[in-house]
């Protein structure tokens, strides 16, 4: 009897053991849940319309882009707007969307400044449709096995300072110029038959392509020459701008391409240069001026007659 009794009440202390265990489990997962997300950007990418960005490196001074119908557009500093490639926008809404928390690295407001998420950090705001649905500030990030990297970041709202997958910085910490649409040319060069090059003096000339082959007051020139200027020149882009150019810049080109394109029909680019600057438009993009100055970029796109024939042995 003596033995049973025992046995019994061995099986009833188990039993409660059990059940504090699973009360504790429940608890603690519970608690976990509150100092970890797996998903801190709750965000609908298709219902964003605007982006506002205070990067570090550039004094926190904000870059806005934001939708205008169906372009995307970014504010300058002169006032004027400009066009975002949708190509930019979807990086940055693919790397928000993507992000996966891997760890909490601080819980407390006191560590926020050791992780750079305090106000020293780039801040991020996405808006959908007005609304505010994510805020968050981007600090330092550090390298994890096998090489790969990761970032620290804090959500408004939230104490926690979380360790994410992925080099934010890299794709937010950039002034508005990063983000605008640089390409001067956006055509593929199989569609052209004849670039004229107008420049001082007796030195313009014209590349035509008679037959497949590339000739100039026909002649063939070097195709390996050729191939790789107009590989470069169809997706040329200058990172480089000029938001202001004074109306004496602009009286006269200096040097102007014309391309004869079956997709587009004429693509021109002008060049207008003065004591100061050295300005570079295209009829793709009428209202920017690309800064051909630096980088010798204007060298890019204006290509001497020489560039294009063989070097005599």
């Amino acid at each position: 009897m003596v033995n049973k009794l025992s046995v019994k009440a061995l099986g009833i202390t188990f039993l409660v053991l059990l059940v504090i265990v699973a009360v504790f489990y429940i608890y603690d997962a519970k608690k976990g849940e509150s100092t970890f997300k797996n998903n801190l950007f709750p965000i609908d990418a298709a219902g964003v319309t605007s982006i506002s960005i205070s990067p570090k490196s550039f004094n926190h001074k904000e870059v806005k882009i934001y939708k205008d119908g169906s372009v995307w557009k970014i504010n300058l500093a002169s006032g004027k707007t400009a066009v975002v490639p949708f190509s930019k926008v979807q990086e940055l809404l693919v790397l928000l969307t993507s992000v996966k928390p891997l760890s909490v690295a601080a819980q407390s407001p006191d560590q926020w400044k050791d992780f750079s998420v305090d106000a020293s950090g780039t801040r991020v705001k996405v808006f959908e449709k007005g609304k505010n649905t994510l805020d968050m500030t981007i600090g330092k990030f550090t390298y994890q096995q096998p090489r790969s990297m990761a970032t620290y970041i804090r959500v408004s709202g939230d104490d926690n300072v979380y360790l994410v997958s992925g080099f934010l910085d890299y794709s937010f910490n950039h002034d508005v110029d990063y983000f605008r649409d640089d390409n001067v040319i956006t055509d593929d060069f199989a569609n052209w038959s004849k670039l004229t090059f107008a420049y001082p003096s007796d030195s313009s000339f014209q590349l035509t392509k008679t037959n497949g082959l590339w000739q100039i007051k026909g002649k063939n020139v070097d195709s390996s020459k050729v191939f790789h200027y107009l590989t470069s020149l169809s997706s040329i882009s200058i990172p480089n701008f000029i938001d202001n150019p004074g109306q004496a810049l602009l009286n006269k080109a200096k040097y102007s391409l014309t391309i004869q394109s079956s997709s587009l029909g004429l693509i021109t680019v002008n060049a207008y240069e003065d004591t100061t600057a050295l300005a570079i438009t295209s009829s793709q993009h009428s209202d920017t001026y690309f800064d051909g100055k630096k980088a010798d970029a204007w060298k890019r796109v204006f290509a001497a007659k020489s560039s294009f024939t063989a070097k005599k042995k």
